[in-house]
């Protein structure tokens, strides 16, 4: 089925890599990271108003829409999973260089350094530390989420199916979005 697609709102402010580069993200103390990270976390909120304001109606009408519809179904749920895989990513990112900065034990090889690794790094027996006691589930839920880019593992997880991600929506963006401010925080 065709259709056209327009924003609700077509603004955005794209907010400026340097400052975020340089002040949010200062404590990783490490400056290729934080402009990856900031780079990484300035896409993240354009795809955030790209999912919360794309529309679509009937093919050749965007000028003049009959209807306007958000996405949804397959199409929103993988919008999503996007999402989350960015959040992860930065998330994993900045918990990776603090650890570092602080010696945690992490795999000596830095190519195996994986979220899996650094999750377990930022564990004592187990347990969060307590700079992430408060984001702990988040983060593990970014974790879980970002392993459905594995579709052969997806699509044998009740949990990867589009209408449970869609179901969770609310709680994994909001929940990414605070991890992300919690843990510019930490200072190593």
């Amino acid at each position: 089925m065709a259709v056209d697609f327009f924003f609700q709102n077509p603004t955005f402010n794209i907010p400026p890599l340097g400052p975020a580069a340089a002040f949010k993200w200062q404590y990783l103390c490490n400056p290729e990271v934080q402009y990856a990270i900031a780079a990484e976390e300035q896409y993240l909120h354009f795809h955030l108003h790209m999912l919360n304001n794309l529309r679509h109606t009937k093919a050749g009408l965007a000028h003049q829409p009959p209807y306007a519809r958000e996405l949804g179904l397959s199409v929103r749920a993988g919008a999503v999973k996007a999402a989350v895989l960015i959040a992860a990513s930065i998330i994993e990112a900045a918990l990776r260089a603090l650890a570092e900065l602080r010696g945690y034990p992490l795999k000596e090889d830095p190519r195996r350094r994986t979220f899996g690794n650094v999750i377990n790094a930022w564990e004592e027996n187990g347990i969060p530390r307590h700079e992430v006691t408060d984001i702990w589930s988040d983060v593990k839920a970014m974790h879980e989420v970002r392993n459905f880019v594995h579709l052969h593992k997806a699509a044998q997880e009740n949990e990867a199916a589009w209408g449970n991600v869609l179901q969770s929506e609310q709680a994994l963006l909001e929940g990414a979005l605070n991890a992300i401010n919690q843990i510019s925080k930490i200072t190593a």
